[in-house]
Order: structure tokens, then sequence, then C-alpha cells
């Protein structure tokens, strides 16, 4: 392997761990919103259940358009370590689905 595709596996491997921190800040983020709708619907707010599902939903929509355009740049400017990193997680998956 030649140092320049070495760095260029390192960086998208480096952007890959940066998704992944992003969809684990989604994924708490989603949690946090699901217990204010479990507070909010203790009590007597069906109004402020509305509004705070609407405000996440849309919030989370943001930050999904966000995530995949940087996903998608990021395939734009690595495409072959992208290729790789793709085919080893078809792999993965192929393998976990076939037991």
């Amino acid at each position: 392997m030649t140092e320049k595709s070495a760095k260029a596996d390192d960086k998208a491997a480096e952007e890959l761990e940066q998704l992944r921190a992003e969809v684990e800040r989604l994924t708490k983020d989603l949690a946090d919103a699901k217990a204010m709708i479990a507070e909010d619907a203790q009590g007597d707010a069906p109004e402020g259940i509305r509004e705070t599902a609407e405000d996440f939903a849309e919030d989370l929509s943001e930050r999904a358009q966000e995530g995949w355009k940087e996903l998608q740049q990021q395939i734009s400017d690595h495409p072959v370590p992208s290729a790789f990193i793709a085919l080893g997680i078809g792999f993965v998956l192929a393998r976990l689905l076939s037991r």
C-alpha cells in the first residue's frame, strides 16, 4: 500500500468515525426528545407535545440533510476508500444476516 493510499484510508476512517459520532449524537437527541415527550404526556400539555415533536422532527430533518450532504461530499472527495468501506460494511452485514 502506498503512503498516499494509506493516508486516504486513514482520512476515510476518520471521516467514518465522525459520521458514527454524528449518528450517536442524533440517537441521543432522539432519546432526549422521547423523554421530553413522555414528560409532557404525563401533564396536561397536549399542545406542548405537538410543538416539541414538530421542533424535534424539524431539527432531526435538518441534521439528517446536513449529514447526508457531508457523506455525499466525502464519497465524492474519496471514491476509492468509500467504495472499500461500503464493500466492508456490505460484507459484514451479509455475514450477520446470513446467520
